[in-house]
């Protein structure tokens, strides 16, 4: 594994423990297939807060941020989440 997918993997970390169980399994099941944009709004995805995080993965909201609607549609479609 690469530093920097390490460092993501860290970053991963949450205070909620399905938080960390989902972003943690998409850091090593789908992260290597996203193109840099991608890898740019998962890494901007980790600075949001957890509840606003699962409630987007959950479909109860959507980001405001654009970028952030498609990494989040990525993590729920590798999840089986549609």
């Amino acid at each position: 594994m690469s530093e920097k997918k390490s460092r993501i993997l860290w970053r991963c970390r949450r205070g909620i423990k399905e938080m960390d169980i989902v972003l943690q399994d998409f850091i090593k099941n789908s992260y290597d297939e996203l193109n840099n944009e991608n890898k740019s709004a998962f890494s901007k995805l980790l600075e949001e807060q957890d509840l606003d995080i699962l409630n987007w993965v959950l479909g109860k909201d959507k980001p405001e941020d654009k970028t952030l609607i498609e990494i989040i549609k990525k993590i729920r479609s590798s999840r089986n989440i549609i």
